[in-house]
């Protein structure tokens, strides 16, 4: 028997606190909360085995926070670290967890509120913990242009919504729904926000009753169509109305089944000489297309690769966790990853259902593909100074989603 239940806590940082994210040494302030940030967790319990999948309103969390959730799950209720995904909604909106150079200072009081918020979260959700009396899904297409492929006029746009429905004994229903894009439809303004996943959340619940989450998809590569300032809350509502009514699509029955766990690779780095750190850093210095304040950001990458150059390696350890819910792959990876991995993921898979997810435990950086890297474009070049890492080496988005496909055809 399948059970689930759901547990939420809020996450909104104070007034004060600094934002994350559009731009380096903007001193963005929080001077307002147009609507509360949470952590949203589910719970899944079969066969005396439990999994959690938690759904964060932030830009990204760090390793510490990810370690300690997972550490109070296994001392409290002996789940396994490897059945815990955590993902972040990429909101631009709330405090880094992180500090990535120039995009928001890390306010420390705030920082030591998130796990125990998050971990609030998963207890609510194991004492919920319900049996489930029928769980079904939809893959439907948006049905307009809301988003586009900011690196490449003519790159992928996954525009399809994946929601499953959730139906449990003598208990509310549960909404889970998916859809890829960076939540930046705020804009720079100085109001706490988790932007449109947030808001399709609260029109899920009102269209539904259902208690709705949100897991943000691969959208590394994925913006929001720009509209002018004043236009932005009426195109949010629009973009978060129209996930919504395709997430409401109608479902396909599932078996009532869990299983998941956490798959291993090792990533490839670009190996690096001193000369060529020097070169990295003098090409983005003297850019004339580098973001305001990207010479600053690079020259501190310079010097903090010189200092540890010794202990620099070409090679990281990287884990990617995922679940089967009713056997449809939710798999969460630890970057800003780019349309074209879910793409080989699905195609390994060859199940276009796969839920493939960006932003998880603590926020890499960039996985960009090869044709991005080629065009030199900011995920694959910039954001390396920003992420204070070296740079990806071409081809790697592409191997790595055709081997965790595998993965999980295994």
């Amino acid at each position: 028997m399948l059970k689930t239940g759901f547990g939420k806590a809020e996450l909104t940082p104070p007034i004060g606190a600094e934002l994350a994210g559009y731009g380096y040494y903007l001193k963005r302030c929080a001077e307002r909360v147009d609507d509360p940030t949470y952590a949203r967790a589910l719970a899944f319990r079969q066969n005396e085995e439990t999994f959690l999948l938690i759904s964060c309103d932030i830009l990204g969390l760090n390793a510490q926070i990810a370690a300690d959730v997972r550490s109070a799950m296994e001392k409290t209720y002996g789940i396994n670290p490897a059945n815990v995904v955590l993902v972040s909604i990429h909101t631009h909106s709330a405090a880094p967890t992180i500090y990535h150079e120039g995009c928001g200072a890390i306010c420390p009081e705030y920082i030591k509120t998130v796990a125990p918020s998050i971990i609030r979260a998963c207890e609510q959700a194991v004492a919920d913990l319900t049996e489930v009396t029928k769980l079904s899904f939809s893959i439907q297409d948006i049905g307009g242009d809301y988003a586009y492929n900011r690196a490449c006029a003519d790159g992928p746009v996954d525009k399809m919504v994946r929601s499953f429905l959730i139906e449990r004994k003598g208990a509310e229903n549960i909404a889970l729904f998916s859809y890829a894009c960076h939540a930046v439809c705020n804009g720079k303004n100085t109001g706490v926000s988790a932007d449109f996943p947030g808001h399709a959340c609260r029109l899920m619940q009102e269209k539904t009753g259902a208690i709705p989450m949100f897991i943000n998809g691969l959208c590394g590569d994925i913006d929001p169509v720009p509209c002018e300032e004043e236009q932005r809350q009426a195109n949010r509502a629009r973009f978060a109305s129209a996930i919504v009514s395709a997430a409401m699509a109608e479902k396909a029955e599932l078996p009532a089944s869990v299983s998941g766990g956490c798959l291993s690779e090792e990533l490839k780095l670009t190996p690096v000489t001193i000369e060529s750190i020097h070169a990295y850093a003098d090409r983005q210095a003297n850019s004339e297309h580098k973001i305001p304040g990207g010479d600053i950001v690079a020259r501190i990458w310079e010097k903090e690769m010189i200092e540890k150059y010794d202990t620099l390696s070409d090679r990281a350890a990287i884990s990617v966790r995922y679940l089967k819910l009713g056997g449809v792959p939710i798999v969460a990876f630890p970057f800003e990853g780019f349309t074209a991995i879910g793409n080989f993921i699905r195609h390994e898979t060859n199940d276009q259902r796969a839920v493939t997810l960006g932003c998880a435990d603590q926020l890499l950086g960039y996985l960009p593909t090869l044709n991005d890297i080629e065009r030199g474009s900011y995920a694959s070049w910039e954001s390396v100074f920003l992420y204070k890492r070296l740079p990806i080496q071409p081809g790697e988005a592409e191997r790595l989603g055709t081997a965790i496909g595998r993965m999980l055809n295994e």
